[in-house]
């Protein structure tokens, strides 16, 4: 829970600035719990996107707190950054948060025995900047109805492609050409979906097959969701030192850096140096496929080195009868989003960089392939969690499981 302090941060005017930046965002504020020294904002997004913002303390030393998307952490950022009195004070969360880890951990014992290692702590301008992407303009005609059966359309003014619920024929609302597009067939249905979940779930800390079996599994539903495939490029170089496990998290960077300096230091001799000495010169060339969800709204990005869409398999689109999600994003606006999708992707291998000159270009033509994706809700203890499986794969796209659960009181059911 990242603490800003010196800052003189106006609570009234960050609340106000916090629900206009929201808002202006597109996140629909559904609870708002103000107060004169703290504050509490559940929000939601279209797609299954959720969040909540709790802050208090005082002007020279505010603590927040974000659950949901990192989006959210940049946000704040911005509201602190217009309701405080001293702006220069306000440091990026990223950066708080590796202070805060290296704090944490150098009172450890390890930490304390060996001293915490000189780690570089990222800056805000160490980060991939990603493309903003550009708001395209409010004003343009409605399509009403669709252009080959004139079964009559609904869609949210945002969409850029429209499937008819009839005939399944893609609509443009601009009046141009849709874009090359196709699917990919169903081919795990939902019972070894569900199967697949509780696998995912049992691989949680301290979590037995056992436990993800008595949970309360049972609402399951599928959706063709459309992906933008973009083949990107990245050629540069890059001084760092690569981490065991790769992460886009900057905590869990700093974290695995003092671990392995650590360990180095309790080898000892040539391993040990070798263990905590690890920056290289790398040299990038890679050409990836990264797959883009075409919703704005989306919870769920799919890792470009972890799922494929299996493309050898697409077949023409058609209608199947199952439910079909519009298309926000367009090829341009996808591009734009690949390019930083692949570039963090890089950055996620080095816990630290010390140089990071590498550049992304689009390497062919982006086609959108819908894909099904089966999503799996389960509930432990009445905390719900949530498993995405692609159709096509049996991949885990995404999904959530506990992590050191409690027993509860009767019934033996775990939080």
């Amino acid at each position: 829970m990242p603490t800003y302090r010196n800052a003189g941060v106006d609570m009234t005017a960050f609340q106000r600035n916090l629900i206009e930046i929201l808002q202006r965002s597109g996140w629909k504020v559904n609870k708002h719990l103000p107060g004169q020294r703290s504050l509490l904002v559940e929000v939601s997004r279209g797609f299954m996107k959720k969040g909540t913002i709790r802050a208090g303390g005082s002007p020279e030393e505010l603590r927040v707190d974000v659950e949901g998307p990192e989006e959210l952490k940049d946000l704040v950022d911005q509201a602190l950054m217009e309701s405080c009195a001293n702006p220069s004070a306000i440091v990026g969360w990223r950066q708080l948060e590796a202070r805060e880890a290296l704090e944490m951990l150098s009172s450890t014992p390890l930490g304390k025995l060996f001293g915490t290692p000189q780690t570089t702590v990222p800056t805000q301008s160490s980060q991939p900047q990603l493309p903003v992407r550009q708001a395209r303009p409010t004003q343009r005609p409605r399509l009403e109805a669709c252009l080959h059966c004139g079964a009559p359309l609904t869609y949210d003014p945002e969409e850029v492609l429209v499937i008819c619920g009839y005939c399944g024929y893609a609509n443009n609302p601009t009046g141009e050409k849709p874009p090359r597009m196709s699917m990919v067939p169903m081919s795990v249905d939902g019972s070894a979906a569900m199967r697949i979940a509780q696998d995912f779930a049992a691989k949680g800390i301290l979590v037995t097959k056992g436990m993800v079996e008595r949970a309360s599994w049972g609402e399951i539903w599928s959706a063709y969701v459309p992906i933008w495939v973009v083949p990107v490029r990245v050629r540069g170089e890059v001084i760092g030192e690569r981490g065991l496990v790769k992460t886009k998290s900057e905590v869990a960077k700093v974290a695995q850096e003092i671990g392995l300096e650590l360990l180095g230091a309790a080898l000892g001799g040539k391993a040990g140096r070798t263990i905590a000495d690890r920056e290289r010169k790398e040299t990038v060339d890679e050409l990836m496929q990264v797959p883009v969800v075409a919703r704005r709204s989306a919870a769920y990005q799919p890792d470009p080195e972890a799922f494929r869409v299996p493309l050898e398999r697409k077949l023409p689109f058609r209608r199947t009868g199952d439910e079909v999600l519009n298309a926000e994003m367009d090829e341009a606006e996808a591009v734009n989003f690949a390019k930083g999708t692949a570039l963090e992707t890089i950055r996620s291998r080095y816990t630290t960089l010390r140089k990071f000159d590498v550049s992304a270009f689009e390497a062919g033509e982006p086609e959108l392939v819908y894909d099904p994706w089966w999503f799996v809700k389960y509930e432990m203890s009445g905390r719900e969690f949530m498993v995405v499986v692609s159709g096509s794969t049996g991949n885990v796209i995404a999904g959530q499981r506990p992590w050191i659960p409690r027993r509860s009181k009767g019934g033996g059911k775990v939080a």
